[in-house]
């Protein structure tokens, strides 16, 4: 049996303080298509249908608005397709292509072949999208209403002296300064992972998908760094885990340094000193 379509209705209603607002209302539709809750306006006055249902997507669990006649968002399949053989992804813009194969607007600068984000029709690189930090010489988009970039103290930075790290939570703290959601363990104030409602070392966090193993997660593949999950070091021959951008691991490169003039050690910690400079964690006396 087919699935039966459903729709979405947009309504008027009323709230208190006589506030008005466009409220979104799911029905389903009978085997024939018709809606059961067919558009009208109640007889108290308070909610009124704005426009005629439409079609949602029959994936089941699924609240997005069908595209074409397949009855399916484009996420699952809905709307028209990239002509390029082989390829199923949505199309952009009126050359009958996806974005990786060409279609949708591309940015204005001569010689370059990138995506257009934002109104200036320009790509990231030079200059679309959000609005830029106002630091001399800084490319960075703004992060919340100061004018200035995450790294340069946006909005959204910790309210601690000295932090650049991302706020968490309404204190206006990062993690590492007592902000965002604690573990549910009692007596445990490190910062929760995921939906379990616990830190890591109590289970909290995606854990690895190999039998009998319950390490972390590494990278995107689902499995710890032990079965093959996340970066490794681009050096031939070398299979220890890749650290920043350079994807090379701290012994050939890799890492953040050491802040110390002429010093190429890898930096510990968050004071940016390798540990004969003085960083690291130092036991208390």
């Amino acid at each position: 049996m087919a699935s039966i379509p459903r729709y979405s209705l947009l309504k008027w209603r009323n709230f208190a303080g006589r506030k008005r607002a466009l409220v979104e209302v799911e029905v389903e539709g009978d085997e024939e298509g018709i809606p059961v809750e067919a558009p009208r306006s109640s007889a108290n006055g308070t909610e009124r249908v704005l426009k005629y249902p439409v079609h949602l997507c029959v994936k089941s669990g699924c609240s997005k608005r069908a595209v074409g006649a397949s009855h399916k968002c484009i996420a699952h399949g809905g709307g028209q397709r990239c002509n390029e053989p082989g390829c199923g992804k949505s199309r952009k813009g009126p050359t009958g292509k996806c974005v990786a194969h060409g279609g949708g607007r591309r940015c204005d600068k001569t010689g370059c072949e990138k995506l257009s984000v934002g109104s200036k029709h320009r790509c990231i690189a030079h200059g679309g999208g959000r609005r830029r930090c106002d630091e001399p010489n800084c490319k960075k988009w703004r992060s919340g209403v100061r004018g200035k970039c995450y790294a340069h103290g946006g909005s959204q930075c910790c309210n601690e002296p000295g932090c650049h790290k991302l706020k968490q939570g309404a204190n206006g703290k990062c993690k590492g300064h007592g902000g965002g959601r604690r573990c549910d363990k009692q007596g445990c104030d490190k910062p929760r992972r995921g939906p379990t409602g616990k830190c890591t070392a109590h289970g909290g966090g995606r854990r690895c998908q190999e039998a009998d193993c319950n390490k972390l997660v590494n990278g995107a593949g689902g499995t710890c760094f032990a079965h093959g999950g996340g970066r490794r070091c681009k050096e031939p021959g070398c299979e220890k885990q890749s650290q920043g951008v350079g994807h090379r691991c701290t012994s050939h490169g890799g890492g953040r340094r050491c802040e110390e003039p002429g010093c190429g050690k890898s930096s510990r910690g968050a004071s940016g000193k390798c540990f004969a400079h003085g960083g690291g964690q130092r036991e208390k006396l």
